[in-house]
This record gives C-alpha cells, structure tokens and sequence, in this order.
C-alpha cells in the first residue's frame, strides 16, 4: 500500500477559506500582530473585485496552510508604473521552513510579470525579503502615504526593465492598509 500523501495546491483565496486563514495567522504571528494582520488578508478577500487584490493560499490536505495578499497601489501623479503591495504574508507556524512562502511569492511574481505590472513593493525585514529580489534601494522610490515606524523595511522589486532611477512615485492604497497604524 503506498503511502497517502497529503494533495498540495496555490490557488485564488476565497471568502469561504477565512476560517483556515484565521488558524494560520494566528499561528504564525504574535498574539499582537495575528488579529492585525488577519483583518488585513480578510478585507482583501472580502473586498470586491473591482479592487484587483490578488490573494493567494498553499493548499495543504483541504487547509490553507499559507497565505499572502496583493493589492495595488495609486500613484499620486500620472506614471506609467504599475506596482502592487505585499502585505501580508503568513504560513501556519508547523509548516515554517518548507519553502511554502518561497512557492507562494514565486507564484505571485510570474503571475505578475504575465499581467505586465512593473514592481512589487513590501513593508518588512530586509533580510527576509531581500531573498526574493526586494530591495530597499528600489524602495526610496515610492513614497508610501504614511510615515514609516521602520524605514529601513521599505523595499521594492521592479519586474521587468522599466527604468525608476529618476522617478520618486507617492502612492495611496486600498482601503485594508489604508491606516496609519499599519505603517
């Protein structure tokens, strides 16, 4: 008899998978952080499509085991750039270090890339998302509509060869990161 492996999927979140996706925020984050960022993912599932969020899950054995949202940014001036925000992003603290979250932005980007956005813009450890190609240089170009408690976490990521070196874009949000608190 072979053995039964669990079936493992990246697929579009819905509102019907919060419930896994609260267990997992709340298993990977701090009592503090977990409802903050939960009532994030949540309004970006829940908001209606009109937005254009792009929330993704790791699928484990029917349970989303690892989740990350995308939502786009508005640029103050007219631009040609494109760019969404990475936030947030969270795998369930008993499948950390497996490489799920790694599968999960691999998936974003070339998803990204096929729909021809520019950048990706995220808010956190550089040394954590700097693997994946974030840079905080990239990031003192967009200009975020809050003040930063961390500047040094502000980092950005182009996708394609669109040259931002002479541009410095402020942006607005979507109404879920849409709170000084969060910045």
């Amino acid at each position: 008899m072979k053995p039964n492996k669990e079936s493992a999927m990246i697929r579009a979140l819905m509102v019907s998978d919060l419930d896994t996706i609260e267990d997992t925020f709340f298993n990977s984050f701090t009592a503090e952080e977990a409802p903050i960022t939960y009532a994030v993912i949540k309004s970006l599932i829940s908001e209606d499509d009109s937005q254009n969020n792009y929330c993704i899950g790791y699928e484990l054995g029917g349970k989303v085991v690892s989740a990350v949202g995308f939502s786009p940014v508005y640029f103050d001036t007219a631009s040609d750039i494109s760019a969404y925000i990475l936030a947030p992003l969270a795998t369930h603290k008993m499948h950390q270090k497996k490489g799920i979250a790694t599968k999960l932005i691999d998936a974003a980007k070339a998803h990204f890339i096929k729909n021809s956005v520019d950048a990706l813009l995220v808010y956190g450890d550089p040394a954590y998302y700097g693997r994946y190609g974030f840079d905080v240089g990239l990031g003192k170009h967009f200009v975020p509509p809050y003040p930063l408690e961390y500047e040094f976490g502000w980092q950005a990521m182009m996708l394609n060869d669109k040259d931002i070196s002479k541009v410095t874009l402020k942006f607005t949000c979507v109404n879920a990161l849409s709170d000084a608190a969060l910045w």
